[in-house]
């Protein structure tokens, strides 16, 4: 049996990723990824996979793999706030930590900087006061994203953690064009945006907007197989 590094071994003291993967995640999947990546089996960098191809993915800004079926693989970060933390709707990427040891920007400026592997997507989302949905989700196109930025497109500003652990570079949702978003939703807007995948029964690409006493969040509908009945 290979021996596991131990330098990837999952770390007992994440609270944030352990609710963010067991509680949140779920909902991630049922609301968004699976419309997004139908049938796609999400794949653990941090607990399933332990070997020198983990801390490559974490290099490229990855945590966890999308693998389909037919071996299809989407690469993605994933980033969820609690709704105590609605105020701050920026994107944040780790500038620097005191100990020295490489953070999330410097790492994924390297890997684009070498054309190498980077996370196809980062999803960035806000829970809802209950816990068992988002008021916002976000995914960001993620190689697109880090370019701009590395351009000087995007002019970011810096945040200071409290504990002085580490800074980080930050820009507000609203500063970023739409065109960098695959999705980009509001619980309390959920018609902002029409989905941006087919149907996975058929195909089609014609939704309508439900909300009824069945959905009453609303959700999107194919019209092909659920014709609207007030069209």
């Amino acid at each position: 049996m290979e021996k596991q590094n131990p330098k990837v071994k999952r770390k007992p003291w994440r609270p944030d990723w352990e609710w963010a993967t067991t509680k949140m995640q779920p909902y991630a999947v049922a609301q968004f990824y699976n419309k997004l990546w139908p049938r796609a089996m999400i794949i653990e960098i941090d607990s399933q996979v332990k070997n020198e191809l983990a801390q490559i993915i974490d290099v490229g800004g990855a945590d966890k793999v999308l693998r389909f079926p037919d071996g299809g693989l989407v690469f993605l970060a994933q980033r969820f706030r609690r709704h105590n933390e609605a105020q701050f709707d920026d994107f944040t990427l780790r500038r620097d930590r005191p100990s020295g040891i490489k953070t999330e920007f410097e790492k994924v400026k390297l890997a684009f900087e070498r054309r190498g592997f980077m996370a196809s997507y980062y999803a960035y989302g806000h829970a809802n006061e209950q816990e068992n949905g988002f008021t916002r989700m976000r995914i960001l196109k993620f190689r697109e994203f880090v370019e701009a930025i590395l351009s000087g497109e995007f002019k970011l500003g810096v945040g200071y953690n409290t504990n002085g652990s580490s800074t980080f570079w930050k820009i507000t949702f609203a500063l970023i064009p739409s065109s960098f978003f695959l999705l980009d939703y509001a619980a309390d807007k959920p018609q902002m945006k029409l989905p941006l995948y087919p149907c996975i029964t058929c195909g089609s690409t014609d939704w309508w907007w439900r909300q009824n006493e069945w959905a009453p969040n609303g959700d999107w509908l194919c019209n092909r197989c659920h014709p609207n009945p007030v069209k």
